[in-house]
């Protein structure tokens, strides 16, 4: 039983950590972490010390809200937000929902979208829309869109009192779960990307070392498998 629970919770950490690596290249990703709390007392003990044998169990995943790296681009449509904050975009089922992935485009239609064609909405919940044949716009440090010196929309960016609260979605998404967005107190950056915030050296390393425990714990639980197996095939006897 051990064994088999160390084996779990060594799984859900290692798709945690092969999910940060995956997305070491995406835009605005934040790394995630499991949390782990020790298990109500249990009646499990052992012979020999440690008496008292103790479970762990996975209650969640942390997110490591922690600034990522912002590269220019040179894209005007580009956008990365500098401090706290995210983007407010439309979500599948036509809900606002957030993100820290800037990397914007006009759609044929004038519209300003997500690398995967959601709408960007501006601060009153609307989709952007701009002429595709315009000048380039220019994008202020508080989001305002500007075509030939005209205000042509205002990027909705928003901020959370909890952002690590937050809940990710799917495709670099957050839904609020309840939070109610606050005022925007970092800066939007034009012609630039936030990249992930994962470090992947530590990623790697962690990898490496649940992989070598997960082997341990594979060995304990074939060893007791073994044991058993003896111990029927001799009271057979």
């Amino acid at each position: 039983m051990l064994g088999l629970q160390t084996q779990r919770v060594l799984q859900r950490r290692m798709d945690v950590a092969a999910n940060n690596l995956a997305n070491v290249s995406t835009s605005g990703f934040k790394a995630d972490t499991l949390l782990l709390e020790e298990a109500d007392r249990t009646a499990a003990h052992a012979d020999a010390d440690p008496r008292e044998i103790r479970f762990v169990r996975d209650i969640g995943i942390m997110h490591g809200m922690d600034q990522g790296p912002i590269a220019m681009t040179g894209n005007p449509l580009d956008v990365a937000i500098e401090g706290d904050g995210f983007f407010m975009v439309e979500g599948v089922g036509g809900e606002t929902q957030y993100t820290r992935d800037g990397a914007f485009s006009l759609a044929g239609d004038g519209r300003l979208v997500t690398s995967d064609g959601r709408a960007v909405l501006d601060s009153g919940g609307a989709s952007i829309v701009l002429d595709p044949q315009g000048e380039s716009p220019v994008i202020g440090r508080d989001g305002v869109i500007r075509v030939a010196g005209v205000e042509a929309g205002r990027i909705g960016v928003v901020g959370f009192a909890a952002p690590g609260a937050l809940s990710k979605v799917g495709d670099n998404l957050w839904d609020a779960q309840g939070q109610q967005p606050g005022a925007f107190e970092g800066v939007v950056v034009q012609g630039a990307l936030e990249g992930s915030n994962v470090r992947p050296v530590l990623e790697l390393t962690r990898l490496i070392e649940i992989s070598r425990a997960y082997a341990s714990a594979s060995r304990i639980v074939s060893g007791a498998d073994d044991l058993r197996k003896t111990a029927i095939e001799r009271l057979g006897r």
